[in-house]
């Protein structure tokens, strides 16, 4: 663990429970005042006469009072929410910084038995690297650094760009920070996600758009100048007409009016949540090329917050309609659900294009900070040399992220060069398959733009394919043996097509008998040689080994070696 992060935690805890504790002590105190202020209204009542100017001064002030102190109040709340989040956060990270992950979500959903590599790597689910990176505060941002880990990707210039990004970001650990408290303050679902991402391929449909813009301009005035004889007592003919000509137009509308508020309602505190992030996004001064350009993607064609804004103000106004009293009044003055249908419409006509990219920028940003958590948590990782021209991977002192750095044995490895084949022996519980999975974990690491675990570390980006987990299938009607011949098959149909691929084999063909086994374990070598590959391969069987003299160039022997001391 290293001092100095944690000592940073440990402050931010202190800080944010005093304030968490400060913000309290004044929302109850403001809960008082709320309560005296509601007294004031009527106490004049009471001690003045009930037509006195006095009365009427003091219960409007009273009133105002009143109001103030609720906006106060709601103040407070969001206030204290943020702490609450922000003190959940560092206690987290201090958990985390001791090695336990288990409270951190393990993306079990993205867990596929068939992927390349994923599977066989603990990209996912408990105790996987998902676990151990993941810090995401909206649905977006594990669903992008999932598909990151899945498809990391291969291009120099793009993993360094992103190597830039997350170094940047590591630096300022109070703006993570509040970025990711803001993002859980509202715990979104993948169906509310979902939905609004759907608004982005939507095209919404209001037939007679140029008289429904006038009709909500036009019927609230005529109602309210309709009012004005009712209140002088002439006549309430005219109020009663312009009403129920309001709800009229209702039923007319209330299709159109459901379909939006199937679309739009119950999202605004979404929207507040994503608006905010975008704040976060906009108002930073971002040094590294890929943070900017990211940055200009809701800088466009106007600040994409504000645009948020006021989508936000729209939806809110639609969900008025679940109160009742407030929903009757406002239908039947203002013709209000049909107003906020047309705004919604002409808003979403407007800007419904760009909705995608804001989200992704938002996903994107919320992923490089799980990414630069990461970084700025172990400062004693380094981020690779990306190296084009050959293959090389070089690292000294390469260890497993996962393992607790006092458990952890790193290792020197070195390769040069395509169509090389490291035949990897040693007894049970050597550390063959947990070397293998380093490798792999490493190089996904380092594709990923992110730090590895290791002293120095020097890497061609390459796909990988593995070999580690094979399992059988009842449904598929396939026993283990069939399955593995599969998969093997599959790396070499992507070889003999021009991939360049490092493939990574734990045990080969162990669904069969032995002299079968080394015969095809043979010939897949063989195979391997011939192709643009890398390959890394653990095996019992130490006949294998003695293909380094057919192979001299390109088959090399190692071995994991056992001592026992002092018992």
């Amino acid at each position: 663990m290293d001092e100095s992060v944690f000592e940073f935690y440990s402050e931010k805890h202190e800080k944010y429970s005093a304030e968490l504790k400060l913000a309290t002590q004044k929302s109850y105190r403001f809960a008082w005042f709320r309560f005296f202020a509601f007294v004031l209204i009527f106490a004049p009542l009471f001690i003045f006469e009930v037509k006195s100017w006095t009365t009427l001064f003091s219960s409007l002030s009273a009133i105002t009072l009143f109001f103030f102190l609720i906006k106060k109040n709601i103040q407070l709340d969001e206030s204290k929410r943020k702490f609450v989040a922000l003190k959940k956060l560092v206690e987290n990270e201090l958990l985390a910084l001791k090695h336990s992950f288990s409270h951190f979500q393990n993306g079990k959903e993205f867990l596929d038995t068939e992927h390349f590599f994923s599977y066989d790597l603990d990209l996912f689910g408990e105790g996987s690297l998902f676990q151990f990176l993941n810090r995401t505060a909206t649905v977006g941002g594990r669903l992008k650094l999932a598909d990151w880990l899945i498809k990391p990707p291969v291009e120099k210039e793009v993993i360094v760009n992103r190597q830039a990004a997350i170094q940047e970001l590591a630096a300022i650990p109070n703006w993570r920070l509040n970025f990711l408290a803001n993002g859980n303050l509202f715990e979104e679902t993948e169906e509310l996600n979902h939905e609004i991402k759907e608004w982005s391929q939507l095209e919404l449909k209001l037939n007679r758009a140029s008289k429904v813009k006038w009709l909500i301009r036009l019927v609230p005035l005529i109602t309210i100048v309709s009012a004005l004889p009712a209140f002088m007592g002439i006549s309430n003919l005219y109020l009663t007409f312009a009403v129920l000509t309001q709800w009229f137009l209702m039923y007319f509308f209330w299709q159109r009016i459901t379909q939006y508020f199937g679309y739009f309602g119950r999202k605004s505190e979404l929207l507040s949540k994503y608006m905010q992030l975008l704040q976060f996004i906009e108002r930073r001064e971002f040094k590294a090329e890929y943070l900017i350009e990211l940055q200009k993607k809701v800088k466009k064609r106007g600040a994409a917050s504000q645009l948020f804004k006021e989508l936000k103000s729209l939806v809110k106004e639609l969900e008025y309609r679940q109160n009742i009293v407030v929903g009757i009044f406002l239908n039947s003055v203002f013709l209000w659900d049909i107003r906020c249908v047309y705004k919604l419409w002409n808003w979403h006509r407007i800007n419904h294009k760009k909705l995608g990219d804001w989200l992704d920028v938002i996903a994107e940003m919320d992923a490089l900070i799980s990414i630069a958590n990461y970084s700025n948590n172990h400062p004693q990782f380094i981020f690779p040399e990306i190296y084009e021209g050959g293959f090389r991977f070089h690292a000294i002192k390469l260890g497993h992220p996962l393992l607790h750095s006092e458990k952890r044995v790193s290792n020197n490895i070195e390769i040069n060069g395509w169509s090389k084949v490291i035949i990897i022996t040693g007894a049970n519980m050597a550390g063959k398959s947990t070397f293998l999975r380093t490798v792999g974990v490493n190089l996904i690491l380092g594709r990923l733009g992110a730090p590895v675990c290791a002293e120095n570390m020097s890497l061609t980006p390459i796909d990988i394919y593995t070999n580690m987990r094979t399992t059988d299938s009842l449904l598929k009607d396939e026993s283990y043996f069939f399955a593995e011949l599969k998969r093997l098959k599959a790396v070499l149909e992507r070889l003999q097509s021009g991939e360049r691929i490092f493939v990574i084999l734990d045990e080969m063909l162990k669904g069969t008998n032995s002299v079968d086994k080394l015969n095809g374990s043979r010939e897949l070598i063989r195979k391997l040689v011939q192709l643009k590959s890398v390959s890394l391969i653990a095996t019992h069987d130490l006949k294998l080994s003695e293909m380094e003299d057919e192979f001299p160039q390109h088959i090399f022997n190692k071995c994991f070696e056992i001592k026992i001391e002092n018992d």
